[in-house]
């Protein structure tokens, strides 16, 4: 199925343990335009960072309910490095999960 990413603005990321937050924006491989990250708003879970979540850990989308579930937990997202401490070049090398 194909959407719109505006209207996936929004959806709700659900780890295998609990929610961690909404996608908020998307990052895009320059040379073949496919989203390579959710930029997922962790405000009201972890206090305001911002998260990027490979899209390769995506298991499931429920449009209806609004919904991404990924195949990792709220402990992996929380212990996930800081992009801001990251030693490695930005466009190429970002592990499944960064916290900003």
């Amino acid at each position: 199925m194909v959407h719109r990413s505006g209207k996936v603005r929004g959806f709700h990321i659900h780890a295998t343990d609990g929610v961690i937050g909404h996608v908020d924006e998307f990052l895009f491989d320059e040379e073949t335009w496919t989203i390579r990250y959710l930029v997922v708003d962790t405000s009201n879970w972890i206090g305001g960072r911002t998260v990027l979540i490979s899209t390769a850990l995506v298991t499931r989308i429920a449009a209806v309910e609004r919904e991404i579930h990924v195949s990792v937990s709220r402990a992996d997202v929380q212990a996930g490095p800081s992009l801001d401490a990251a030693d490695i070049p930005l466009a190429e090398r970002l592990p499944a999960i960064w916290i900003m």
